[in-house]
């Protein structure tokens, strides 16, 4: 599963880049029956496990609130 997110974004390091700011199609991507939060500045996953996708940008949106 990983895989297919990889080949998705096009890069090895899945995630880097992602923010919409900058360009990139967003940081919460769906991969099975869940959501996960992309690591925009080291690539990979940063959180996962979300079961929807307004539950992830929320998570998202309190760690850009509090940093």
């Amino acid at each position: 599963m990983a895989n297919i997110l990889t080949n998705r974004l096009g890069a090895a390091k899945a995630g880097k880049g992602c923010d919409k700011s900058e360009g990139g199609d967003g940081c919460v991507v769906k991969r099975g029956n869940e959501y996960v939060i992309l690591n925009n500045k080291k690539g990979g996953i940063w959180r996962e496990g979300f079961n929807s996708e307004g539950e992830a940008e929320k998570a998202l949106a309190a760690y850009h609130a509090n940093s």
